[in-house]
């Protein structure tokens, strides 16, 4: 059976041309992110820096999507 994904109220949407950009170290811990991505996560850099990078993930999202990345 296939899951729908609906909207929800933590939908971010950028414009043509922007990027959202996070580097992690081995262990998934965000060691870099572009204000566009720091705009969109809701959180402030200091927030995000050394925090495991699922702490943006949708609850719709696998987690074993990030365990891939």
């Amino acid at each position: 059976m296939k899951r729908k994904i609906l909207p929800n109220n933590n939908q971010k949407f950028f414009n043509d041309g922007q990027m959202i950009i996070s580097k992690t170290d081995t262990t998934g811990k965000i060691i870099y992110c572009n204000r566009i991505f720091i705009s969109l996560s809701g959180y402030s850099e200091e927030e995000l820096l050394g925090k495991p990078h699922n702490i943006v993930r949708h609850p719709d999202m696998p987690k074993v999507v990030f365990e891939l990345l």
